[in-house]
């Protein structure tokens, strides 16, 4: 009675299971399931990092006031001036550097004064030696004037080293009134000029002077250890901005630091290195954001053309690859060897082929030989 029971229950199930299969291969009015499908296509398949990254000029130069120079004279320049590398920017005055030339000039002509006195000391020796060898010998007479001409000489060539220590202290003064005279280091347009910041006396210097070159752009950002070892001098980039949505620039990378960023006190000694990346920007109409807009940086790390499906088409089992493929009316599962994978796209090296209708997007119901209806 019992195994006649247990029997029946068996019965039961495999029916159960049976049924269940039928109508997981049909929807729910019984016909064939609606699917889907693609073709293997060529496909230039990308691998990108993304990297956060904030608008900034390639070329930038502060001018901050420098005590040590003296006083602010004049300003040479205005907001908004086109100014060349060694365009005069800001002139000092300095009372300090008045006094010590004038102080260099005196020295420079006592030195030149004593040169002078010592030399004709010495061309008159051979006079006072004959005046002397009327009081004494010939010899008595040379011995002394030799000793004199001798002192005369050590004379002469100190006044001629002072001459020389003055005429390089000359050069020195020259070179700190041209430091007076402040230029530009580059090619560019004045941004900002700050006259009061000679009187600022917080702890966070204002510079006096903002110069940057509008027509050159670079995008910064900071790469993580992993992707650093990706990426490369000369990389294609593509750049977007939440501000204009539809918009996107084109760009490359111009240089990965070798070391890593200084990591804030805050963080720790276990926080993860940073790299900073420059990407030059090639699109000139990125002038329509301005410095210190956040970016996205696309990354292309590699790129190739393969025959590829879209990765949605792909169905992961026991470590294998397959894909569903309609053949006679039928879903048919075929096992694939895929390649290279991107956010969108997987390449397909062997298994289907461009002539096979590959089912997208396979649902979890769909099984081995259930009727489909293609789409």
């Amino acid at each position: 009675m019992k195994k006649g029971i247990i029997i029946t229950a068996v019965t039961v199930i495999i029916v159960a299971v049976i049924g269940v299969n039928i109508y997981l291969t049909r929807n729910v009015s019984g016909k064939a399931i609606n699917v889907q499908v693609t073709n293997v296509k060529e496909k230039k398949l990308r691998n990108t990092v993304m990297v956060p990254g904030t608008l900034k000029l390639a070329d930038e130069q502060y001018v901050y006031f420098d005590a040590e120079k003296g006083e602010v004279e004049r300003f040479h320049v205005t907001e908004g001036s086109r100014v060349q590398q060694g365009t005069s920017l800001v002139t000092y005055e300095s009372d300090a550097l008045d006094l010590e030339q004038e102080q260099n000039k005196l020295e420079k002509k006592s030195s030149q004064l004593q040169i002078d006195s010592v030399s004709k000391q010495i061309s008159n020796l051979n006079k006072k030696q004959k005046e002397i060898e009327k009081e004494m010998s010939k010899q008595e007479a040379k011995d002394q004037i030799d000793t004199e001409r001798t002192q005369l000489n050590l004379d002469l060539e100190k006044a001629k080293i002072d001459l020389e220590r003055n005429k390089l202290e000359a050069q020195s003064i020259a070179k700190k009134e041209r430091n007076l005279d402040v230029t530009s280091n580059i090619n560019g347009t004045v941004l900002e000029v700050d006259k009061e910041a000679v009187n600022n006396t917080s702890d966070v210097q204002k510079p006096l002077i903002h110069i940057g070159n509008t027509d050159e752009y670079l995008a910064t950002g900071v790469l993580s250890e992993y992707d650093a070892l990706k990426i490369k001098t000369g990389q294609a980039v593509k750049i977007t901005s939440d501000v204009l949505p539809d918009k996107e620039w084109s760009g490359s990378v111009k240089q990965i630091d070798y070391l890593p960023q200084q990591a804030s006190a805050e963080a720790g000694n276990d926080a993860a290195n940073q790299y900073p990346v420059e990407v030059k920007v090639d699109d000139q109409d990125i002038t329509m954001i301005k410095p210190g807009f956040k970016l996205l940086l696309e990354i292309e790390t590699s790129s190739k053309e393969a025959n590829a499906l879209p990765t949605k088409t792909i169905i992961n089992k026991d470590d294998k690859k397959y894909v569903y493929v309609v053949k006679d009316g039928k879903a048919v599962r075929r096992k694939v060897k895929v390649g290279e994978t991107t956010n969108k796209f997987i390449e397909i090296k062997s298994g289907v082929s461009s002539k096979d209708k590959v089912i997208t997007n396979p649902s979890e119901n769909l099984t081995n030989g259930a009727e489909v209806n293609v789409q």
